[in-house]
């Protein structure tokens, strides 16, 4: 529906903000994975995903090969990620 949304948006002139929030909460790694790669394209601009399970999102992000940026929020406050010296456990 969200994707529909964004399309839909986009025809009339408007390119949206892409939100996922949680999406692993709501749906298998398979699918995930290729909602991944199909909004990781030029298409859809800047995406925000939220998830509160980073080896999902780390598993997903390397199969899918896309460039990204993470971010951790806590009580409020952004931080960058370092990816490049993230020890997968």
């Amino acid at each position: 529906m969200k994707l529909a949304q964004f399309d839909f948006l986009k025809r009339i002139g408007t390119v949206p903000l892409l939100l996922l929030d949680d999406i692993f909460d709501k749906l298998d790694a398979h699918r995930v994975e290729q909602i991944v790669k199909l909004v990781g394209g030029n298409r859809f601009g800047q995406i925000f995903i939220t998830d509160t399970n980073r080896e999902n999102l780390d598993r997903i992000l390397e199969k899918t090969q896309v460039d990204y940026s993470l971010f951790s929020v806590t009580d409020g406050v952004v931080t960058p990620i370092n990816t490049e010296g993230y020890e997968k456990e």
